[in-house]
């Protein structure tokens, strides 16, 4: 390399990896990394980028995106690159309630072709499963798992009876059948872990007795509901051998039931939280209503804490954004709900509102800012949660998810010292859930495949050099001679 100019120097800064931090120079040619070095200041570059006092990363893998409401994939990632993340998974599906009507397949495809001439980022697929896919799951899953989408969502609650919501509860019988496809072609499931038939009767008894009001969110859907379901769906996936990944754990006694089933060993778990459940408590709700109601719901102060615990033991493996990039009238269920509360959103219907949050931008900061500055995290298990365990689970690692010679240079310089006020963020949806937040700790130059998507905090990149990476199911963390996480 020493006779070759390289398009890119990254001098003088920290960088962090899952296996620690050292004071290392980066050199990015054709968009790969392809030296690593404690001094690379003789090397020949294009463009030399200043990281004293400044750590490297790898760009944010975000297992866990939904563009599809007001933030679709060009917003979104507009939002994920201003955060630091890289490379957006997105849940894609047949949801004509969510404008995506047709064969999965037929969606998984058109959805690809729109991020590759809309979105700024690397993006990666989740199939979402409804009770509608089961007369072809057989065909549906090992099609998908051959053109590298390799997981597959379900969910154990969301039936016709929930508001503003299509039904997407999948009986017990189709969720085995599915894991069983699975764990024979490779993939793995994800699953939405509330019981829905109780969550069905607890709503419905607290409309009736007219308890409609922010504080009877959480009653209605009880910790109790999201630990019958994560050892139901654990208990699918240890008979049927299929690794399973439950999304957005929530509950304080998540953790005791996840690690009883990694212990059992007879299929790889990997939990998901979310940063909302790591910094956000049930007085987000009771204070601004539909605008915080999220499913599970927010808890209280010990479930973050035990999520917290988690994520540092490694008992939770990925933190997912699970943004939905809903606006605000889109939360209130729409406009004219809205209005009618606006004065005294004390008296709207919880019920009626929607379930999403918007936290792809600030996930990144949020994790640093509380999880780091706090002492609660190191720095490598940050990067292992957000970028590498993502990468690994989901068959996308080493190309991303870390620095190291040959890797995508997907980087962010990361400025500890600069500070940041939570106030909205980059897409079309009006609002953040983490909305006055006062941050320390930011990026401020993301880079993909060794290219400039934001620098100095001004976007500097236009889409329609977006990347569709398939999942390899031969070297996930759950493959035999994949890339373990440790």
């Amino acid at each position: 390399m020493s006779n070759k100019i390289a398009d890119v120097l990254v001098q003088g800064g920290l960088l962090v990896t899952g296996d620690g931090i050292t004071r290392s120079d980066v050199l990015i040619s054709e968009g790969k990394v392809v030296r690593i070095d404690d001094d690379l200041s003789q090397s020949l570059a294009k463009k030399t980028i200043n990281a004293n006092g400044k750590y490297v990363l790898p760009g944010g893998v975000d297992a866990h995106a939904h563009p599809t409401f007001s933030d679709k994939i060009d917003k979104m990632s507009i939002c994920a690159a201003f955060g630091g993340v890289t490379t957006l998974i997105c849940f894609v599906g047949n949801l004509p309630a969510w404008g995506y009507p047709g064969k999965t397949e037929d969606i998984v495809s058109q959805f690809i072709e729109e991020a590759g001439s809309t979105s700024i980022l690397d993006v990666g697929v989740h199939a979402i499963l409804t009770p509608e896919d089961e007369p072809r799951f057989s065909t549906i899953i090992p099609s998908l798992i051959r053109d590298g989408v390799i997981s597959f969502k379900m969910f154990m609650t969301y039936t016709p009876r929930t508001p503003n919501m299509p039904a997407l509860q999948m009986p017990d019988h189709a969720l085995m059948n599915i894991m069983d496809l699975c764990s024979t072609h490779g993939g793995i499931a994800q699953v939405h872990c509330e019981t829905g038939c109780c969550i069905d009767y607890l709503a419905a008894q607290s409309v009736s007795s007219g308890n409609i009001t922010a504080e009877w969110h959480a009653p209605s859907q009880p910790a109790l509901l999201e630990v019958e379901a994560v050892t139901r769906a654990a208990t699918f996936a240890s008979v049927t051998g299929c690794p399973l990944y439950p999304v957005h754990v929530s509950a304080k006694e998540i953790p005791a039931v996840i690690k009883y089933f990694q212990e059992l060993g007879k299929t790889s778990i990997y939990a998901e939280t979310c940063p909302h459940y790591l910094t956000l408590t049930n007085d987000e709700v009771l204070k601004k209503g539909p605008l915080a109601k999220v499913g599970p719901p927010l808890r209280e102060i010990e479930d973050n804490e035990a999520m917290w615990q988690a994520v540092s033991d490694g008992t939770v493996s990925v933190i997912g954004s699970d943004s939905t990039g809903f606006s605000s009238a889109e939360k209130f269920g729409g406009v004219e709900n809205k209005v009618k509360v606006a004065s005294d959103i004390s008296k709207f219907n919880i019920f009626e509102g929607t379930f999403g949050a918007n936290t792809i931008e600030h996930m990144m900061p949020v994790i640093w800012s509380k999880g780091v500055n706090e002492g609660r995290i190191t720095l490598p298990v940050l990067v292992k949660q957000l970028c590498e365990n993502p990468a690994k689970i989901f068959g996308m690692y080493p190309k991303k998810g870390t620095v190291k010679v040959g890797s995508d240079a997907d980087i962010v310089i990361w400025d500890p010292t600069k500070q940041h006020k939570v106030m909205g963020q980059h897409g079309n949806a009006d609002f953040s859930t983490f909305e006055g937040f006062e941050l320390l700790g930011m990026p401020i130059t993301t880079m993909q495949r060794g290219q400039l998507i934001v620098e100095h905090g001004e976007l500097v990149s236009k889409p329609g050099g977006a990347q569709y990476i398939p999942g390899d199911p031969n070297v996930t963390a759950y493959a035999s001679n994949g890339f373990k996480i440790t």
